[in-house]
């Protein structure tokens, strides 16, 4: 809970999920961001401040039966 991101290096977080959910609201899929269980919470209040409609799951939330598909990965460096 207690993770500090350097301010430039939070901007393009920010800026690289709303480029990630941009493409996904335009092809019509919901948007869903998997994380590590331990950083959910974090980054479900970080990453909502850039996309109020993301979902943010932990992948222990992912039943062994569902598939995933990975679509696009986001991060500081694009």
């Amino acid at each position: 809970e207690g993770v500090l991101l350097e301010p430039s290096m939070a901007e393009k977080l920010q800026r690289s999920l709303i480029e990630a959910a941009q493409r996904q609201e335009m092809q019509g899929l919901p948007v869903i961001l998997l994380v590590a269980g331990p950083v959910r919470a974090m980054l479900s209040r970080f990453g909502r401040l850039a996309v109020p409609n993301m979902h943010v799951l932990a992948y222990q939330e992912i039943p062994d039966n569902k598939q995933v598909t990975i679509v696009a990965t986001v991060g500081p460096n694009g």
